[in-house]
């Protein structure tokens, strides 16, 4: 399992070192690119290519110095890492080398929420998420981590029925070399019932959506998935604000990732991962896997 871990020494990209150097599995289960990105110098006016030469000179220098504590880390916690600084624009590139180095995953660090209707994950979290070059994992600053990363994994997996859910659901079972042995936890989330249909003589839709139907129909092929695949699961059905609701459950259920399937690229401003997604990535206080 190849990782690439972008880091800019914030606090944020502090803790997503620390949730791999938690990892209690197997040793070389995965191995990590961390890389770090400077931005390339802005001149205004042609000058010697001496002085531009020298001023990268020292950003990569200087990349170098900000990777230091992370390889530090990793190596104090036996994780395989290479290093690699490069200039340029910070989502770009890290799209750039996800795609080139062939890595499974970015793991990277991001802003903690703020209240739910002015939700902030970060425009680099939120670039790289809407690249689709791999699944992104996020951290946050006061995340609580995985006490056992490596060996079991608590997780609780937004499903709606839709292929990326599912998509997700697959994603897991082909990552339990480095996740871990798996408990999951499949929540469907009912949208709340407008007041004038609830004021309205019932129809078969609405008492269909108010049955568990509705939510065991959305979440049967992944329960499916997981039985076959000898993982223990449980579901839970719940209504109202998806994002209010994914965070109540992640603390009920103690989960120690929320895994969300996304709809993939979109041209649209927050296409890719979609506001219900992104206002539980913030709410929620544990890592967050977006998985396209």
């Amino acid at each position: 399992m190849k990782l690439l871990l972008p880091f800019d020494g914030s606090p944020a990209a502090l803790r997503a070192v620390e949730f791999l150097a938690g990892h209690a599995g197997e040793r070389g289960a995965f191995s990590a690119l961390v890389l770090n990105v400077q931005k390339r110098p802005l001149t205004l006016w042609p000058g010697p290519s001496a002085t531009v030469g020298a001023m990268e000179a020292a950003l990569m220098e200087e990349g170098a110095s900000v990777l230091a504590p992370a390889l530090a880390q990793l190596a104090a916690a036996r994780v395989p890492a290479q290093e690699e600084v490069r200039l340029g624009m910070p989502a770009q590139v890290i799209l750039h080398e996800a795609r080139a180095s062939g890595a499974q995953a970015i793991v990277m660090g991001t802003r903690g929420a703020g209240p739910l209707h002015g939700y902030a994950l970060g425009s680099v979290a939120l670039r790289v998420a809407h690249g689709g070059a791999a699944p992104v994992m996020l951290v946050k600053p006061h995340d609580r981590l995985p006490a056992a990363l490596g060996r079991r994994l608590r997780v609780l997996l937004a499903m709606d029925g839709s292929e990326p859910a599912l998509r997700a659901a697959r994603l897991l079972l082909d990552w339990r070399s480095w996740l871990g042995e798996l408990e999951v936890h499949l929540a469907h989330v009912q949208a709340p019932l407008p007041t004038l249909q609830a004021l309205l003589p019932p129809h078969d839709d609405l008492i269909a959506q108010w049955s568990t139907r509705q939510g065991e129909e959305a979440t049967q092929a992944a329960r499916e998935l997981l039985r076959a695949s000898g993982v223990a699961q449980h579901l839970h059905l719940s209504a109202g604000d998806a994002a209010l609701e994914l965070r109540t459950l992640a603390g009920q259920t103690a989960a120690d990732l929320l895994v969300l399937g996304t709809r993939g690229r979109g041209a649209a401003h927050h296409a890719f991962v979609g506001s219900v997604a992104l206002k539980a990535a913030a709410a929620v206080e544990i890592p967050v896997l977006l998985a396209a």
